[in-house]
């Protein structure tokens, strides 16, 4: 059962969301608006869209500003007397930190730490920050809670996310911020760039009589759409007060890629499609073969997924299908 309500939406407070115009930071900034709450959003535009946008740009409460986080100045002025940051902008794009491997520590760490250094002298003290589920790296004793350890990462993603944990912890130790930390699991929703369900479409629509899948098909993850990641975060915030807090954020069940692939199949009205498979159990470098996270913590605090995860596949799928069709006849 998913509780609603809280404090905020009795209270009008300005918000600031790095990385807004991305696909979490744009349903963000929905829900925030839709909820009579103040939003700047900060975004370079490299994985983001003006067009996640646009309905809000009418709103008075709602200001844009492309800037890039790893170039510090002005910074500090952006964020200015926000009550809460919210700190989305990251590479989103974990296979290409293999290929380029200053993109996670340029776009992770360095920005994190600006904007902390923004944040500290400005006097803005909350800060809300999407880690992921790639910290843990390859999870020997599933599922993971927040206590698991040693937090060994397998991507230059998951090391720089565990990076931007290590100083925001240590800011707030040092300078009295408080901050929400949220390990995401695999989010999905209609706004999907990349991703599992991006890429098996895709290949289908080239050709409908195989697909190439990833790893040997044992891969299993668990699966959120992205208006629960965003009802969950509110949530959390709303209702705890940490000095610094970390909280897995995902469905309490997995689902096998192969079961991704059957229900894409299904959506699509595919089939006699044969499945290969390429590579061994890590379909690329830095993939994490299994992502099975423990979300008791959310339930202990009267929170959880409405859908499990094979529901957020299929729900996400034919909202993929669907914005695809109405792009294609617009």
């Amino acid at each position: 059962m998913v509780t609603q309500g809280g404090g905020m939406s009795q209270q009008i407070q300005s918000h600031v969301i790095t990385g807004g115009a991305g696909f979490i930071g744009s349903h963000l900034t929905e829900a925030l608006l839709a909820r009579g709450q103040h939003v700047t959003v900060l975004d370079n535009l490299s994985n983001g869209q003006q067009d996640w946008l646009r309905e809000m740009r009418s709103h008075s409460r709602f200001c844009f500003q492309q800037t890039d986080l790893r170039i510090p100045e002005r910074l500090a002025e952006m964020v200015s007397g926000a009550d809460v940051v919210w700190h989305l902008a990251a590479n989103t794009n974990m296979v290409i930190g293999a290929e380029s491997t200053r993109v996670d520590i340029e776009n992770g760490i360095l920005s994190t730490y600006n904007l902390l250094e923004a944040m500290r002298k400005s006097a803005v003290s909350k800060l809300l920050f999407s880690s992921s589920g790639a910290v843990y790296g390859d999870i020997e004793r599933p599922p993971a809670s927040e206590e698991y350890g040693p937090l060994l990462p397998v991507s230059l993603y998951g090391a720089a996310k565990l990076a931007c944990e290590g100083l925001i912890s240590a800011y707030c130790s040092i300078f009295g911020m408080r901050a929400w930390i949220f390990r995401f699991g695999n989010v999905l929703g209609a706004r999907m760039s990349h991703g599992v369900i991006f890429d098996f479409i895709n290949k289908l629509r080239k050709d409908p009589t195989e697909l190439e899948i990833l790893g040997d098909g044992s891969a299993e993850k668990n699966y959120i759409l992205v208006e629960e990641v965003v009802e969950g975060m509110l949530y959390a915030f709303e209702r705890a007060q940490p000095l610094c807090e970390v909280y897995n954020l995902g469905s309490p069940s997995t689902t096998r890629v192969t079961d991704i692939a059957r229900i894409v199949l299904e959506e699509m009205g595919l089939s006699g499609v044969k499945l290969r498979f390429s590579g061994g159990a890590r379909g690329w470098p830095g993939d994490q073969p299994r992502v099975y996270m423990d979300v008791g913590k959310m339930c202990r605090m009267g929170w959880t997924t409405r859908y499990s995860s094979h529901d957020a596949v299929r729900i996400a799928t034919n909202r993929y299908l669907g914005d695809a069709h109405r792009a294609a006849i617009a």
